[in-house]
């Protein structure tokens, strides 16, 4: 395939992750406060949590098999309309249970890093789709990873406009006016979306998947149950918790998450720089995810907030650096004509075990560094599984 013409795409996509970064960055971070502010207990809003972790499972898995039969431009159009509906519930209305279902449907659930704003359904099999070398892919994948982490800056420097805002407007009245920025920034990406380079459609032969994809999408949907439960217990209330645990205040907790987001990005940076062979890469993917493990719990036992609040920035960088590799390795056992359909299987376990963002709440409420530290145990374990089963793939 001639890779010239979806040059301007890649553009396109890169300006769409960027907007979508600092927009949904914003719903990420500032969802579980903007719910605390309404008086919603931490242990009922990891409950909302764990509706917002079911929902983006149905959504993922719907719109990833249908990219495989109509093209992945179409699956990344249509994941973005939940984003888009949110934020603009957000931008109008301060009724309670439209609040919720905002947070449901807005997929801020999971972690709230810099890198989260780059993959939503459909990014993965399309670059796949066109770059066939797994190094070329690495590379793509680490340039979308540092736009979105650089982007994501937008988003926490929008969490540290809330202090001077709520001056003027209020408490909540500021959350108000920042999700208005919100809309317009998720509408930015949905336009770029809608102006990508259609891929070509694989040819589907099965209903579901091929039985070498199914087999090779069973390991990686292991290691993603084990990770994605350590999410829940660690990650997906991080603001909340910084606020819990330190006592400090929303514009603080927006500062933090912009410099974790510079480091996030310095890590993509380094791995799309890095000639990384294709037997090294679940070596470090395994990696990294050990060591974002050990420095959750090292976080998780910090009594201070500025030692607590380094280590979680270090963390970032390490995790900018790994995800972009895993993500190239979750696809190399995958054909062709099941992308979509496979890199939906596969995250899908993740976003459920995300729920357990339901018991940290509860945890949370109880003693705020436990499910941290929970998260991270679990988060360890599972960077020994991954390298356990992927290492025969390298």
């Amino acid at each position: 395939m001639t890779h010239e013409p979806y040059s301007a795409s890649f553009r396109l996509i890169l300006s769409s992750r960027a907007f979508r970064s600092a927009g949904l960055i914003f719903m990420a971070l500032s969802l579980p406060l903007y719910l605390l502010v309404n008086r919603i207990s931490i242990a009922n809003v990891g409950i909302i949590y764990v509706g917002t972790a079911l929902f983006n499972v149905l959504l993922s898995l719907g719109i990833g098999m249908l990219g495989d039969r109509i093209g992945y431009k179409y699956s990344l159009i249509m994941g973005e309309l939940p984003a888009l509906l949110a934020s603009g519930i957000l931008s109008f209305t301060r009724s309670i249970p439209l609040i919720v279902i905002a947070t449901i449907i807005s997929g801020s659930a999971g972690a709230p890093g810099g890198m989260r704003g780059s993959f939503s359904v459909g990014i993965t099999p399309y670059l796949a789709r066109i770059w066939q070398d797994p190094s070329v892919r690495i590379s793509k994948m680490a340039n979308i990873t540092f736009v979105a982490s650089i982007a994501s800056i937008g988003g926490s420097l929008l969490l540290y406009l809330h202090g001077f805002l709520s001056r003027i407007y209020g408490n909540e009245g500021a959350f108000v006016m920042l999700y208005h920025a919100t809309f317009f920034l998720i509408m930015l990406s949905f336009i770029s979306l809608m102006l990508i380079k259609r891929d070509q459609r694989q040819k589907k032969t099965t209903k579901f998947l091929r039985r070498e994809t199914l087999h090779f999408s069973a390991r990686v949907i292991t290691t993603n149950i084990i990770n994605g439960s350590a999410i829940g217990f660690s990650m997906a209330l991080i603001s909340a918790w910084f606020e819990i645990r330190y006592g400090v205040s929303a514009s603080k907790i927006g500062l933090i998450f912009t410099i974790s987001y510079l480091t996030t990005a310095l890590g993509s940076f380094l791995a799309g720089r890095i000639h990384i062979s294709r037997d090294k890469a679940v070596y470090f993917g395994s990696l990294t995810r050990v060591l974002q493990g050990a420095l959750l719990i090292a976080m998780a036992a910090s009594p201070y907030f500025i030692l607590g609040s380094a280590i979680y920035i270090i963390r970032t960088a390490v995790a900018g650096f790994g995800t972009p590799i895993r993500n190239v390795v979750n696809i190399q056992g995958v054909k062709d004509e099941d992308l979509g359909t496979a890199s939906s299987i596969q995250g899908a376990p993740s976003r459920i075990m995300q729920s357990t963002s339901g018991i940290a709440g509860y945890l949370m409420d109880y003693y705020p560094p436990l499910p941290v530290e929970i998260g991270g145990i679990i988060q360890m374990i599972g960077g020994f599984v991954y390298f356990r089963l992927l290492k025969k793939y390298r």
